[in-house]
């Protein structure tokens, strides 16, 4: 979300956003999985084969790693705070206290010279060490994921992940990589008993035209170092620290929204969740619950910006065009925020356009509980640069409504939000495939407000095929085809057998008539 301040040219800037692979084997439903994530990337294919557990995945990856940075420097706790992995591993701490006071002086001198890039190798030996380490260290980033996988799945162990009837050791592979050039990979495995993990980093350019003096802030964190330089070895690990900041600021870490696929009921339901979350805040509240409920740590998270809703926040002005087009185009109304009296909880609304007549969610109808979360998303949480996933967008929505979901989408992409759907909706495909056709014309509709256009690499959809004999699914892409569009074969299969359906049952309608009449003549 932006801050105050920020000015809108953030959000028609170009946002551009790492290249990640993920691979997995042996996860859920997935027998193997090899994808990257586009601006734009949509699962399809039938129920039960790991779209779901592949796009929650990506969720606690992203939060894990501070959304695929270019250098991974830090971890994000199930408490929302970004920590350290090395900061907690002696080791690492007497590595960096090894280093000599001349290496410290010379790496600094290096980071101040204007002109000159500083790169990763330009750390002092010991510096390198200690924050690379943390990649094959299982209490540092293995930990996290284990223990965010825990929070997101719902799960007492990372075990309950792997693939069953016939359990093998589950795999997690993580590239993030910059135009073509890999940067940094984390793997992770489990057997279920025992979880390892490995990972690299490559040399790379951390600040390329070197100096620090290109923010106020930057230039009193570069004479922090200097002082911490002077000071000698026992102050190497803080300098690691406050060196780190500089070249990766956490703060600057994207972000990165679930919507669930149960967000319509959540939606109709949030006051009443609302209130009885506040009713059992205390500890008297808990007094009676035997074995407490938990939600899944999406639906958690989902769940709590609902509660912390803020319509006074300061948002992104472009978010704020496209939620209201997605309300007058296809709502045909508007979502309010109404702040109770009783718990100070936010409760929506509706308002249908010519009225004053404000409709809760629980009497609307389904499509505007399903739609109602991702206006106020787009309203007031998610900001250009961040990730957004969303479970099945074309729920309860008519075809035409689909169709207009899909442009939501690109328009979502040409404003620099990275976007991953699971769908089951043909027609959302099909003004997808218009939408990547109208890119290579030429783009025409960039005179547009709200251009919603999509250029084909921008795309990527990728099918869970189910396995035989209850081998898994495994995961392909479906290349973009002019003619044919981005369709699963299954669709076409689907299609082709219903209108042969059909045929046949006109046929026997037809000879049943036939009869009838042979029938009266007689």
């Amino acid at each position: 979300m932006s801050s105050p301040g920020t000015t809108e040219a953030a959000d028609t800037a170009e946002v551009r956003h790492p290249d990640v692979r993920i691979e997995v084997r042996n996860f859920g439903p997935v027998a193997a999985g090899d994808l990257d994530l586009r601006p734009l990337t949509v699962f399809v294919g039938p129920s039960n084969t790991g779209k779901t557990y592949l796009a929650i995945l990506i969720y606690a990856l992203h939060r894990v790693f501070g959304g695929f940075p270019k250098l991974p420097l830090s971890r994000h706790s199930p408490y929302g705070t970004f920590l350290p992995p090395f900061a907690f591993d002696r080791r690492n701490l007497e590595k960096a206290r090894s280093i000599s006071r001349r290496s410290l002086q010379q790496m600094v001198e290096k980071l101040g010279t204007e002109g000159r890039p500083f790169k990763l190798s330009d750390l002092p030996k010991g510096l390198r060490e200690a924050m690379e380490s943390s990649f094959d260290d299982p209490n540092a980033f293995g930990a996290g994921l284990a223990t965010e996988l825990q929070r997101c799945f719902d799960i007492e162990s990372v075990s309950e992940v792997i693939r069953r009837p016939q359990p093998r050791d589950a795999g997690i592979s993580l590239t993030v990589s910059d135009r073509e050039r890999e940067l940094w990979q984390f793997d992770m495995s489990s057997s279920g008993k025992e979880t390892t993990v490995n990972g690299r980093v490559r040399d790379m350019v951390l600040l390329p035209g070197g100096g620090t003096a290109k923010s106020a802030r930057r230039s009193q964190r570069f004479e922090r170092l200097r002082v911490l330089a002077e000071r000698g070895r026992n102050m190497s690990y803080v300098l690691l620290r406050e060196l780190l900041e500089l070249v990766a600021d956490p703060g600057n870490s994207r972000e990165t929204f679930y919507l669930p696929a149960v967000r319509g009921g959540i939606m109709q339901s949030h006051r009443v969740i609302a209130s009885a979350l506040v009713a059992r805040s205390t500890r008297a509240g808990f007094e009676d619950i035997p074995q407490i409920p938990t939600f899944s740590g999406g639906v958690a998270d989902f769940m709590q910006r609902l509660i912390l809703f803020d319509e006074d926040e300061t948002g992104s002005e472009r978010m704020a065009e496209m939620a209201g087009a997605l309300e007058s185009e296809t709502l045909a109304g508007r979502i309010l925020t109404i702040r109770s009296s009783a718990g100070g909880y936010p409760e929506f609304v509706y308002r249908a356009e010519e009225t004053e007549q404000e409709i809760r969610l629980s009497r609307a109808s389904s499509m505007v509980s399903e739609l109602a979360p991702i206006v106020l998303f787009l309203r007031g949480v998610v900001s250009p640069g961040d990730t957004l996933i969303i479970e099945e967008p074309e729920a309860h929505l008519h075809p035409a409504a689909q169709t207009q979901m899909a442009m939501t989408l690109a328009r979502l992409v040409r404003s620099g939000v990275r976007v991953v759907v699971t769908t089951h909706s043909d027609w959302l495909l099909r003004e997808i495939a218009n939408l990547m056709r109208e890119g290579e014309i030429g783009n025409p509709a960039d005179r547009d407000a709200l251009p919603a256009w999509l250029s084909p690499r921008e795309v990527g959809i990728w099918l869970f095929s189910p396995g035989m004999d209850a081998a898994g699914s495994r995961v392909e892409e479906i290349p973009f085809d002019r003619v044919e569009g981005v369709e699963p074969r299954d669709y076409e299969a689907v299609a082709e057998a219903l209108y042969n359906r059909s045929a046949e049952l006109q046929n026997q309608l037809a000879e049943a008539e036939g009869n009838k009449r042979e029938q009266n003549i007689r």
